[in-house]
Order: structure tokens, then C-alpha cells, then sequence
């Protein structure tokens, strides 16, 4: 036998032992993993069995009884909501109204028309004093017919009727429930539009397990839009304009969930998808273009805009097409030459980047900030010619990891009514010298910009609102009090700003996410516009006496307060008074950006407000 012949032999068995040890390894995990998933193996670690979100929002597991009716009563609601859009019949009435019902006319007959178009009017439930009660002539299934006949007059033979119930009030005593609610419609016929949104009182009786049955409905408000186009005021017309560029079909159409997949930046908000974007005219052809900042791993994209309307992608030639997580952008002229420069916050910094005119930008600087910057604003508070840059921040960075989202609410010393623990904002004033360097200067502390400074803020927004001269600065900030910072100047380079924000009435202690001015009521005065969040769920717990029954009166109130929705605050000679429920413009749903414009040119600015929030299959998820 030769030696060659051994050795094969030797490589041949080893090639056996191996192979026999990998069928017994195999063996032994595949009867481990047996064992694991029957639960039979003592040494392993199971995960906790997947909850279903319906067991886990349970009010009655809680002893939340209120909760549990609204839950209830909602159901009832939707059968009601049927009938009034029109789906079916009323056979599904008999489920949810008792014998001893009775009701007045749902729709009042006495409208004022507070706004009128040639394509438009509005009108409103007169709620003047003197008004008499409603007779409850309508009584019994057969009468509930025939007030919601009546009432579903105006979009009778309609198509795409959607309506919508949200109940945002509830008492119960003694086997008796009253709820309150809006009632959102939406039709369209051959007439055009028609939108109308209500509120109703609606009282239910309550007998052991049994459903409950409702005893009356009464409408306290209602507003009616008419409109005589067929279309929306409002198209969307993003894929006209912007349609002709590969990158809005291989990047903006193809939507967040397609790159959160693909994303390896998790941090913050990048889960919402939150970038900004900001309009100038960049290469001074008269019309504005648009930049567009993307999440981090997506170029940064320019577009320029064309007579025609449309824009064309020019983000590889702008050099401003950078890959970093970007929030927010301001086109602005910083350095005074006449033409349009780039301001970028990113996660940690500012990028400042100087325009040539044509389009082309060039990076002069970058400055350091907090990782959660959220937006910037530009003004010249100090006088000088030449705009500074206000940053405003979010979460402080300790109270985020290098993976993953944390909980902002896990943080230690965190209020959740007045959190007073996040991330600094920044003023930078403009030191651009003569000779070109682009210098910028983090003046917050002496300028008075550093108190109550550590709130969870989204924007700011400045104006000189006491009208001395120059400009004030208003922050809206989550999780508690906003700030309004009185500019106290001297006029002479020394720049000092003081929180007024308790002494002027302006503190709208809530969720602030945006911020707007305007002079609405032409009094000479500016007023304020701040973007909060409304909450059904949330103004009926917060009004029970199960909620924080330990709490002083104070927090409860402040709690109440961050459901209600957003605030107008109008301005004064004594400050500032809260004109939202007033003026009917707090039902913003859950807003995060809100703005006045005149929209249909008649010299009265009006409000436009963003809302909304993740939307899924899953009918639990928000």
C-alpha cells in the first residue's frame, strides 16, 4: 500500500467522522428546537406569548366603566352613522334606540350664512341668546326616521356620502349616559360638495349587560359648506409638477415604508418621516424653486422651477444633494450679496451653504448643535442687516441610544404636563466678515435665550408682536408651556430677550408643534396660531374622576388642556386671550404644522392646518 494510498484513506474516514458529527448535531438541535416550541425543555428561554391590543386596551379590566360605554356606545354610534350615509336602510335603528325615545328636529331651520362666494357658502347654526328649546315631536323609532329624513335632506340621493362619529364626552350616572360628539359629513352630488359638521348630545339608557339604547339626540352646532364645483378646492398636483424627474418616481413615489425597510437610521423620528423643505428662487429667474430634505441614506433633491409649472430635478448639479438625515431647510440670503444661500439642519448640525445664483451652492460652514435638531428660523433681532439663525431642538441627546427609538417618557425626571428636559435651542448670530469668512456665533446664553430653555421643542416663529421695532420669538413646545421671548434690546449691539410668556397670557401649555402670526382681526395687533393635538379618547378620560385622582387641580387642568386641540390666541393691549373655542379653530385633529394664508384673495387671512398621523390596516393602531 503506498503512501498516498494512506493518506486517502485517512481523509476518507475523517471525511465520515465529520459528516456523521454533523447528522448528530443536527439531530440533537432539531429535537432541542422540538422540544423548546412544546415547551418540554426546562433549560430554555421562551419569549412572552404575542398580546392581542384589544385585551391589552381593555377598560373594563381597568375598572374604566366610562371607557367601556364609550367603546360600547361607539358601536351604537356606527349604526346610526349608517344610517345617515345612506348604507342600507334603517333596519339597524331598532338595535339601538329605546321605546321611550324622543327627539326634537335634528336640523335647525335657522342657519346664518357667515361666509358667501360665487362657488361657496358657508352657514351656521344661529346660537344666539333667546333661542327657544327644541319640542321633542319625534318620538319612538318611527319618529327617529323621520328627524333623520329630515335631517339628511341636503346630500339625499348623493354619492360617496362619508360620515363620521367622534365622542369626546361622556357621563354616566345611575344606569344614564350622555354623550357629546362631532358628526363629520362629506358628500357629492350633481350640485357639487356639501361638508357639515355637527355636534350632538345624545343620552342612552343602560340595563345590566345589555346594549345601550338611546332616549334622545339633540344637535347643539352645526356648520354647513356649500360648494358648487365638483372638484376640491384643493387638487394635488405634485405628480404634474414634478412627475417628469426619475427621482420623484425611483425616490419620493415610492413612499417612507419602502426605505424604512432598507434604512439603517432608526433613530428619533426618523420612523415618522419628518423632513422638511424650504422655497426660494436659487438661480434668480424670478420664480421660486423648492428643496426637498430626505431621511438619511436619500439624497437631498433641488428642483427649479420652469414658466411652464413644472420643475426639474437639479440636485447632482446644486452640490446640495447631501446624504445626511436632514430636518429642515431655509433658502435665505445670509451673506447679503443678492442671492439666495442654504441653511440645512441635520442630525448634529447646521450645514450653511453659500448659492452662486445659477442654482450651485457651496459648504462655508457647519454648525454644531444638539443630534434632534427640528427646524430653523431666520431673523435680524439684533439690528445688524444681516439674518441669524435661531435652531430648535428636541430630545436631549442623553436621552437617546445609538440604536433604536427610546421612549421619551422613560427618561428620569421627565413631567409629561411640563417637561422641562430636553435638548437646548440655539441662536447663532451672523459674524459673516467682510473678507467672506462665514463665521456664526452660539449667543443664547447672553442674550437672555437660554431660560426655560430646555423644552421639547418643534418651531418657533418670529414678529414683533409688542410693536417697538424689532422682531420677538415664539417657540412651540411639546410636552408643556411654550415660551414667548420679548426682544428688550437696547438698539445700541447689545441684543436681551425675557420670557414673557406667563405675564403675556401666552404659555398654552400643551403638545405646541408649530407656530403662526398674523394680524387676523386687523386690530393692529398681532395674534397667534399654535398647531396642538385633539383627542377624542383624551378629553373623555381626562374629565373623570378616575383620572389622577391624586393630582391637584392644576395638573388636571393642564392634562385636560393637552386634548383640546389648538389655540388662537388673540392679542391684546394686556397681553393675549384665548379665542379658540371662540372663534371655532381648535378642532385641528391631530395637527402638526398649521398656517394663515388668504386663501381666496379677499384680504383676510385664513387657516390652513396639516394633521394626521401613522395610518395602518390594523384598526387599533393610531
Amino acid at each position: 500500500m503506498t503512501q498516498n494510498t494512506l493518506i486517502t484513506g485517512r481523509l476518507i474516514a475523517r471525511g465520515a467522522v465529520i459528516v456523521i458529527l454533523l447528522i448528530v448535531g443536527w439531530l440533537l438541535l432539531r429535537e432541542q428546537a422540538r422540544e423548546a416550541f412544546e415547551g418540554r425543555s426546562a433549560g430554555s428561554i421562551q419569549d412572552p406569548p404575542e398580546q392581542d391590543w384589544k385585551r391589552i386596551d381593555n377598560p373594563r379590566g381597568d375598572g374604566w366603566k366610562t371607557e367601556a360605554l364609550a367603546s360600547e356606545i361607539s358601536q351604537q354610534l356606527d349604526r346610526l352613522r349608517a344610517v345617515i350615509a345612506g348604507e342600507g336602510g334603517t333596519g339597524g335603528l331598532s338595535s339601538i334606540v329605546a321605546d321611550s325615545f324622543a327627539c326634537g328636529d335634528l336640523r335647525p331651520g335657522n342657519l346664518a350664512t357667515a361666509y358667501e362666494a360665487p362657488s361657496l357658502v358657508v352657514r351656521r347654526k344661529n346660537t344666539g341668546a333667546g333661542r327657544p328649546e327644541v319640542p321633542p315631536v319625534h318620538r319612538g323609532i318611527a319618529g327617529l326616521e323621520k328627524a333623520l329624513e329630515d335631517f339628511t335632506g341636503p346630500w339625499s340621493g348623493s354619492r360617496n356620502v362619508r360620515a363620521s362619529f367622534k365622542v369626546y364626552g361622556i357621563e354616566e350616572r345611575d344606569g344614564l349616559v350622555e354623550t357629546t360628539q362631532y358628526l363629520a359629513i362629506l358628500s357629492r352630488s350633481e350640485a357639487g360638495l356639501l361638508e357639515e359638521h355637527s355636534t350632538w348630545t345624545a343620552r342612552w339608557k343602560k340595563d345590566g349587560p345589555a346594549a345601550a339604547l338611546l332616549t334622545s339626540l339633540e344637535v347643539s352646532a352645526l356648520e354647513q359648506t356649500r360648494s358648487s364645483r365638483q372638484d376640491p378646492l384643493f387638487s394635488d398636483r405634485t405628480g404634474a409638477v414634478l412627475g417628469a424627474n426619475p427621482s420623484f418616481r425611483r425616490q419620493l413615489q415610492l413612499g417612507l415604508n419602502h426605505w424604512l425597510n432598507r434604512s439603517q437610521d432608526n433613530r428619533f423620528f426618523a420612523l415618522l418621516g419628518t423632513p422638511g423643505l424650504a422655497l426660494g428662487d436659487v438661480n434668480g429667474d424670478g420664480l421660486d424653486d423648492l428643496y426637498v430634505c430626505q431621511e438619511g441614506g436619500l439624497p437631498n433633491l433641488l428642483f427649479l422651477r420652469n414658466p411652464d409649472g413644472t420643475a426639474t430635478d437639479s440636485s447632482a448639479d446644486s452640490g446640495a444633494n447631501w446624504l445626511e438625515s436632514s430636518r429642515a431647510a431655509l433658502l435665505v440670503d445670509l451673506d447679503n450679496d443678492g442671492r439666495q444661500d442654504l441653511a440645512v439642519t441635520v442630525l448634529g448640525a447646521v450645514v450653511l451653504a453659500a448659492g452662486d445664483g445659477t442654482g450651485r451652492f457651496e459648504i462655508r460652514s457647519c454648525l454644531p448643535t444638539g443630534n434632534d435638531t427640528m427646524s430653523l428660523s431666520a431673523a435680524d433681532p439684533d439690528l445688524d442687516g444681516d439674518l441669524d439663525l435661531y435652531i430648535c431642538s428636541h430630545k436631549a441627546d442623553d436621552l437617546s441610544q445609538d440604536a433604536g427609538v427610546v421612549s421619551i417618557g422613560a427618561a428620569e425626571g421627565f413631567v409629561y404636563h411640563d417637561a422641562n428636559n430636553a435638548a437646548a435651542n440655539i441662536l447663532f448670530r451672523n459674524d459673516i466678515s467682510a473678507s467672506g469668512k462665514w463665521t456664526f456665533t452660539d449667543i443664547t446664553a447672553q442674550s437672555g435665550l437660554d431660560v426655560n430653555n430646555r423644552r421639547f421643542s418643534f418651531a418657533a416663529a418670529w414678529e414683533d408682536y409688542d410693536n417697538d421695532g424689532d422682531p420677538d420669538l415664539y417657540v412651540a413646545n411639546d410636552f408643556g408651556r411654550n415660551n414667548l421671548y420679548r426682544n428688550e434690546s437696547d438698539g445700541k449691539g447689545g441684543l436681551r430677550f425675557v420670557d414673557a410668556a406667563a405675564g403675556e397670557g401666552a404659555e398654552d401649555s400643551a403638545s405646541g408643534m408649530s407656530v403662526s402670526w398674523s394680524d387676523y382681526d386687523r386690530d393692529g395687533l398681532m395674534d397667534i396660531y399654535i398647531s396642538n393635538m385633539f383627542s377624542a379618547a383624551g378629553a373623555r378620560v381626562t374629565s373623570q374622576e378616575l383620572f389622577k385622582p391624586r393630582a391637584s387641580g392644576l395638573v388636571r387642568r393642564r392634562l385636560q388642556r393637552f386634548a383640546r386641540g389648538n389655540t388662537l390666541l388673540r392679542g391684546g393691549d394686556d397681553g393675549f386671550e384665548d379665542a379658540s373655542l371662540a372663534a371655532n379653530v381648535n378642532m385641528g385633529r391631530w395637527a402638526w404644522g398649521s398656517g394663515f394664508v388668504d386663501i381666496n384673495g379677499d384680504g383676510w387671512d385664513d387657516l390652513v392646518v396639516a394633521n394626521g398621523y401613522i395610518t395602518t390596516e390594523d384598526t387599533g393602531d393610531l
